[in-house]
């Protein structure tokens, strides 16, 4: 079976700066599977939340990672405190995986796989969590059903974050994402230093960290200025490639809005 090939042709494990073991999976014999690689976002997104002044606390708090991939994110949540976590991909193969990385790191008390499908509500979490991330997800289509998906998981008073990299030439998913999520309601922040830099790259010019000095600020105007301004980010090391640039937003439900 497609699932039992791919635990037994894991990689080698790689480990996280945060200490999370991870294994990604060798290429699909029959299909594409992106999810089985850790990617530049999800990296970026799990030092943020372990490193960043800005980041929430998580220690207590129940989680759920959207197209979780190898469940990098969610197992660095589930690392530092947080409980009930729930890592969740629509591909089998994906959540054989993930369920190995669990293992790799003694975190089956705390995190968990679960089968959701962001074009089938039927398969949508019944409770809804505190935290909501995603990272690496806006790669292809209009980002609309990935955002209709995290919308229906974030309730008034939690949170969302999202990170992705970002090519002003190919972007159409994280504008497509914005103008859903503008459309619904919800109020878009990102994570920026005080000249309105993106920050979120993990890779600097200086010695210092990644995540310094750095806050979230509202993406405000209408859908047409704020991909405007997204689209045209400023990163502080230009000439790094585009899957080096990576934005992080923060996403929430105004106190008088109803899912």
């Amino acid at each position: 079976m497609a699932g039992q090939w791919i635990l037994l042709q894991c990689r080698t494990e790689i480990r996280t700066d945060e200490g999370v073991v991870i294994f990604e999976g060798s290429p699909h014999k029959a299909k594409v599977l992106y999810g089985n690689l850790l990617w530049t976002g999800a990296l970026a997104l799990s030092k943020f939340f372990a490193t960043s002044s800005a980041a929430p606390p998580v220690k207590g708090r129940s989680c759920l990672e959207l197209g979780a991939g190898t469940g990098v994110v969610g197992l660095t949540l589930g690392s530092m405190g947080a409980e009930p976590v729930f890592i969740t991909d629509n591909e089998p193969e994906l959540l054989l995986l993930m369920k190995k990385n669990i293992e790799a790191n003694n975190l089956s008390d705390r995190v968990q796989t679960f089968c959701l499908d962001w074009a089938d509500g039927k398969s949508f979490m019944q409770q809804l969590p505190d935290l909501v991330v995603a990272a690496d997800v806006l790669y292809e289509g209009d980002g609309s059903m990935f955002c209709h998906a995290l919308a229906k998981h974030l309730r008034i008073g939690a949170e969302a974050y999202v990170a992705n990299h970002h090519n002003p030439d190919k972007c159409e998913a994280t504008l497509g994402f914005l103008r859903t999520a503008t459309r619904l309601g919800l109020r878009v922040e990102r994570l920026e230093d005080s000249k309105g830099f993106a920050i979120g790259s993990l890779r600097t010019n200086t010695r210092r960290s990644a995540f310094q000095e750095e806050a979230f600020h509202p993406l405000n105007g209408n859908a047409d200025a704020i991909c405007t301004m997204v689209r045209g980010a400023k990163f502080h090391q230009p000439d790094l490639s585009p899957m080096e640039h990576i934005q992080i937003f923060r996403l929430s439900r105004p106190i008088s809005h109803n899912l």
